[in-house]
């Protein structure tokens, strides 16, 4: 635990924030197989005989869902695509682990220090700019994480950088690999294409209702109603804590006494001594000697610079400049504070010997009255109040929400709050409630949905929810009567596509016969593209980037020209060709260029190591999957 951070975790007035938990390695984007080839003994996931908490995959699968579908809207999530996210989130688990086995097999060590440093240069926890324990703690709370959980996190996040770290040094690139990096990087090509709208054809286009079935039954996620549910909440807002708030004058000048110390400025001494080093009967002796000479009338200070055993003030005459009470020893300071200024004691026995020492100066202490700070200290204080009445009636609310069993009605009247309602919520969300990936997966949990369970959300810093779903209304397929225009409309548009890219392959077949270019587009001209082939990049923000990304997929034209068709991304088809490619050369860039290449080029080898680092980690590890994880 970081005690650096906990100890001045204070308040809950912060800025709202989404915190995404896990570890972000540079391997992102790997993926791996997760079938384990039947029931396994793993209730959730097991890697390598470690077991992944199932709570943190589940948690991390409800947390993309819920994004997705926000996404989504009324579209929905298709079945297909939750197989993706599971297998994303299912992969990124595994890796995960996998590196945490990894760098405690190496022995790398995180320590609290940077651990601390990787925190607060999270944005999310800074105040103008700057790390703010307030912000760290609230959003923490937020999504219902202990600091103890998250610091866990960061120390494999510094663990797997220095992982990282340690591969991107040893990768590297040799002259032949830059230059075939700068030739396919800097290539250009000379590059013709022509749309072919799908809207010339949709005159073409002949649907029976047999098609319209088929083509509404084939697309059935397109034409779903929205899963929705009547929320019912009951809501604490620290606005309202603080509406009420009643600062008595009593309570308020006990506050004053228990942080009176920050309104006082310490008492001052300046002090000289002569130091006789020693603690037997001759030291003391001597001590008198220095102290009789002192009050005899001789220079305290000439006495000091030929008695003192004190080397770090003897050559300024014993002066000890101005101080407070707990810069001096006790017996010391004890002496010093009794005297008076031009006063002379001694000797004085401490840990150091025998002092004779003379109180030059002495500044009282300064207390600020009551009445002086109370303009200060009275917001501060109430906002404490109002902080610990609402964190009270927070940790009551949890209490009751907890033990409800789905009886928002019971909890309501614990809490002294009324019930409020909102219709229609779906998982893009809805009402007060808002959109928050947290409430909109409380809300569609299993155990919500049911009416089992209430959830508790802070849906922002200083107002918090108890929830729970009044009705429930499931996703589903809305029947063609319903639909039809729309499918019509889409099936005529997808059909006129069809023939678009049709007429686009037999473009081609025509070239390949031997027919110009110049004649095989004419038809075509005025619907968009450059039919005059010219010279273009791999970046050019003229050309469509499904044209760009075929044209350069395809092999350098030797003689001829290459041909070939894309669809673009409003379903149109394009005709293209190539007649020229020229690779970029490392010769011709400049020295900063060149230097430029290099770095993008070993980020790259680095990446690819990094790829064969985890593909072999994951090949060698023992991986065992519950297939009911996600059900």
């Amino acid at each position: 635990m970081l005690q650096t951070i906990h100890d001045k975790l204070k308040g809950i007035f912060a800025v709202a924030i989404l915190v995404a938990l896990g570890i972000v390695f540079v391997f992102w984007g790997v993926n791996f197989s997760t079938d384990s080839g039947g029931l396994t003994r793993a209730r959730g996931v097991e890697v390598n005989g470690r077991e992944i908490p199932v709570a943190e995959v589940q948690r991390d699968y409800q947390d993309e869902m819920s994004r997705m579908q926000a996404m989504l809207g009324d579209a929905g999530v298709s079945d297909e695509l939750r197989k993706t996210i599971q297998k994303r989130v299912l992969d990124r688990a595994v890796q995960a682990e996998l590196l945490r086995q990894r760098t405690g097999k190496l022995g790398f060590q995180a320590t609290d220090t940077e651990v601390l440093e990787a925190i607060s240069n999270i944005p999310a926890f800074q105040v103008e700019g700057r790390f703010s324990p307030d912000a760290y703690h609230a959003a923490l709370r937020s999504v219902g994480l202990t600091p103890e959980r998250f610091e866990a996190e960061q120390r494999q996040f510094v663990l797997a950088k220095q992982l990282d770290r340690g591969l991107y040094a040893s990768a590297f690139v040799l002259p032949a690999e830059l230059a075939r990096s700068v030739a396919l990087r800097d290539e250009v090509r000379t590059v013709g294409w022509v749309a072919v709208p799908a809207s010339r054809f949709e005159a073409e286009v002949r649907l029976d209702d047999a098609a319209i079935a088929k083509y509404h039954a084939a697309n059935e996620s397109r034409y779903m109603t929205e899963e929705q549910a009547t929320v019912e909440f009951v809501e604490l807002d620290i606005d309202d804590f603080a509406a009420r708030a009643d600062i008595s004058e009593p309570a308020l000048r006990e506050h004053y006494e228990e942080v009176k110390s920050r309104y006082t400025t310490p008492g001052r001494r300046r002090a000289r001594h002569i130091l006789v080093a020693g603690d037997d009967a001759a030291a003391e002796a001597r001590a008198k000697q220095a102290y009789e000479r002192a009050v005899a009338g001789e220079d305290f200070a000439a006495l000091a610079r030929e008695l003192s055993d004190d080397t770090a003030s003897k050559e300024t005459g014993g002066d000890l400049g101005e101080a407070e009470r707990a810069d001096f020893v006790g017996p010391f300071a004890d002496a010093v504070w009794a005297m008076q200024p031009g006063e002379i004691r001694g000797p004085v026995k401490t840990e150091f010997g025998w002092h004779v020492i003379r109180l030059e100066s002495a500044t009282p202490e300064v207390v600020r009255s009551f009445e002086e700070v109370r303009a200060e200290l009275e917001p501060e204080f109430r906002r404490s109040q109002v902080e610990k009445a609402f964190g009270d009636a927070q940790e009551e609310l949890d209490t009751l929400a907890f033990e409800a069993a789905g009886d928002l009605e019971s909890v309501a009247a614990g809490v002294g709050r009324p019930v409020q309602r909102i219709e229609r919520f779906t998982r893009a969300g809805g009402g007060e409630l808002g959109a928050t990936p947290e409430v909109i997966e409380a809300i569609f949990s299993p155990e919500v949905i049911a009416g089992r369970e209430l959830r508790v959300v802070e849906i922002a810093p200083g107002k918090v929810v108890a929830l729970g779903v009044k009705a429930h209304e499931p996703a589903r397929v809305r029947p063609l009567d319903e639909v039809r225009d729309q499918v019509v409309e889409a099936a005529r548009l997808e059909a006129a596509a069809a023939l678009a890219a049709a007429r686009a392959s037999e473009a081609v077949e025509a070239l390949a016969g031997g027919a110009t270019w110049q004649a095989t587009v004419a038809p075509w001209r005025a619907e968009g593209g450059t039919e005059t082939p010219r010279v273009v990049r791999r970046d050019d923000p003229s050309v469509p980037g499904e044209v760009l990304e075929a044209a350069f997929r395809a092999p350098a034209p030797a003689g001829g020209g290459q041909f070939g068709t894309a669809t673009l991304a409003n379903g149109d088809a394009a005709l293209w060709t190539v007649t020229a490619a020229q690779p970029g050369k490392l010769d011709a860039l400049e020295v900063d260029a060149r230097r430029a290449a290099h770095d993008q080029a070993r980020d790259r080898q680095a990446m690819s190591d990094a790829t064969v680092y985890v593909t072999a980690m994951r090949a060698g590890a023992e991986v065992d999957v519950n297939p009911q994880l996600f059900e």
